[in-house]
């Protein structure tokens, strides 16, 4: 892949005109700045405490709940990181030096009483070809401890993403609920699934702020199943068919610019299957199919939708001998707090 242009703007010391209603004292008091030159990376700086009052009759924004002050931080020191397009463009800037990482967890073996999961490799196969194809350096890890896993995760926050576009982190394994709470299965131990993604918020992992971080998860959330509802056609259908344009400072949340796609929907078997051309499991199946087909030119949600739709429209399970088992559907489930439209270029 050839290089790109990395050209990333800076963060300026632009004077501070942000509205605080906590404060009384209209003047606008700047305690403390630093500056972001092109060395730090993007990483975390101290900034400024902010003290105005609302002008006019402005009325404080407030919660739509009783706010009983928990999980508010004790400091009032914002992260700063480094802005890669402004606060209006509808893309996310892909042309960095590097894509950036692909991080697949696969699991096919287990100290604890699970049923090795005989399509790991296939799954793991396909998934590496496919973000590879997209630009991807990708990077596996198999039967990984808890306690190995964690420090994985960690590591690669720690790391400076300042010159990637994105992020990927695929997990592959057994998973569950216990006591309505969802869970991922390491090789000795289970893991809350949020793990996967709390080392990446824009405060712990500021390189990555503002830049998409992609997590996708093979394993059931549950034991329910879906037997799905069939469609009939009453009558004939007729069927009709960057560059930073805002150059100011913004402030972005915490869990922005994430995306978490899941196999099945909640409390739902994810299957697997060896039939027609799937030979694993069949979200990864249809994910790396779509990915491949499209991903270096059309949007990404476009896509997940597309996922979405062929694994429940085409996908019926099959296992005459268990009923439970037999003629069952299965629907992916995203949450995303993506801001912009991301596709994949690739320069050859």
């Amino acid at each position: 892949m050839a290089s790109r242009s990395a050209e990333i703007t800076s963060v300026t010391e632009n004077d501070i005109d942000q509205n605080c209603p906590l404060h009384e004292d209209s003047s606008l008091e700047a305690m403390q700045i630093s500056n972001l030159d092109d060395n730090d990376g993007g990483k975390c700086s101290t900034i400024q405490r902010e003290q105005s009052a609302p002008p006019g009759n402005t009325v404080p924004d407030d919660s739509d709940a009783h706010w009983m002050g928990w999980g508010r931080p004790m400091t009032d020191v914002r992260p700063q990181a480094v802005m890669s397009v402004g606060r209006d463009a509808d893309f996310y800037k892909m042309d960095h030096k590097k894509r950036g990482q692909a991080i697949i967890f696969v699991y096919n073996q287990f100290d604890m009483d699970l049923q090795p999961r005989a399509c790991a490799e296939h799954d793991a196969h396909i998934t590496k070809s496919t973000f590879a194809h997209l630009g991807f350096e990708v990077k596996e890890h198999w039967n990984l401890t808890k306690r190995d896993f964690l420090k994985t995760l960690e590591r690669v926050s720690s790391e400076d993403h300042h010159n990637s576009d994105c992020l990927v982190v695929v997990f592959m394994s057994h998973g569950n609920v216990d006591n309505n709470k969802e869970f991922l299965c390491t090789r000795d131990a289970k893991v809350d699934t949020e793990e996967l993604w709390k080392t990446f918020t824009a405060d712990k992992c500021p390189s990555l702020a503002g830049k998409p971080k992609l997590f996708f998860i093979q394993a059931c959330r549950g034991d329910n199943i879906d037997k799905g509802v069939k469609m009939k056609q009453f009558r004939a259908l007729s069927v009709q068919t960057d560059s930073l344009k805002h150059k100011e400072d913004y402030i972005i949340p915490l869990h922005a610019d994430m995306l978490m796609m899941w196999a099945s929907y909640p409390g739902m078997f994810a299957f697997k299957s060896s039939r027609n051309d799937i030979k694993g499991s069949v979200f990864i199946h249809f994910l790396s199919k779509v990915l491949r087909q499209d991903g270096r030119t059309c949007d990404l949600f476009t896509l997940l939708l597309r996922v979405t739709r062929e694994v429940a429209t085409r996908y019926e399970s099959y296992s005459p001998d268990n009923y439970l088992l037999h003629q069952n559907k299965q629907t992916p489930y995203m949450v995303s707090t993506l801001m912009r439209k991301l596709v994949f270029p690739v320069w050859e």
